[in-house]
């Protein structure tokens, strides 16, 4: 009689163990793109430690994202991100690198918020420093209301709010602009 119940609950043991392993696979097929050592944390679903998300279309990579660590929220279709650091790759060859302490992804629309010491680089030498920045997926823009500094080489703008285009590869900062040319023949 013990032999009996010892083997069903063997038998169950085994069962319930394909189960939760079927349901973390599935899982982590339904979330594609984030990678990562899954972990349980808090109130998220879910958290990553060291993790990876990369945006493709078409077979081209549009943009990829790293990070600290990442807390999903599937209530929310949220992932928040600690020590973020998103590059983007236009059609154009370009590169630009976002870092910041925080971020955050909405899953559904893949538009990006970044905050604390945001620093954004561009392949080319231009750098700007702000608190915040946005990336809109819907348009390919990147855009803050925050005070920034643009800076490149020979010249650095001060001014409030910026907007860059991915799409045209221009970049506007908004208002209150303050410019100053270095070493610029006139």
């Amino acid at each position: 009689m013990k032999s009996k119940i010892r083997l069903v609950s063997a038998i169950f043991l085994i069962i319930v163990v394909f189960i939760i392993g079927a349901l973390l696979y599935i899982n982590s097929k339904m979330h594609k793109g984030l990678s990562g050592n899954m972990v349980k944390f808090s109130n998220a679903d879910i958290r990553i430690e060291k993790a990876r998300y990369v945006e493709t279309k078409d077979g081209k990579k549009e943009w990829e994202l790293e990070a600290d660590s990442a807390q999903y929220f599937k209530s929310d279709n949220l992932i928040i991100f600690d020590n973020v650091k998103v590059t983007f790759y236009s059609k154009g060859g370009m590169s630009y690198t976002i870092k910041g302490k925080q971020g955050r992804l909405r899953n559904d629309t893949k538009d990006i918020d970044i905050s604390g010491d945001v620093t954004a680089a561009s392949a080319d030498g231009y750098q700007l420093k702000t608190d915040t920045l946005q990336y809109r997926e819907a348009v390919k823009q990147i855009s803050t209301r925050d005070k920034v500094v643009f800076t490149g080489p020979n010249m650095k703008i001060e001014g409030e709010g910026f907007l860059a285009d991915m799409v045209t590869e221009r970049a506007f900062v908004l208002a209150n602009v303050r410019t100053v040319l270095k070493d610029v023949a006139m």
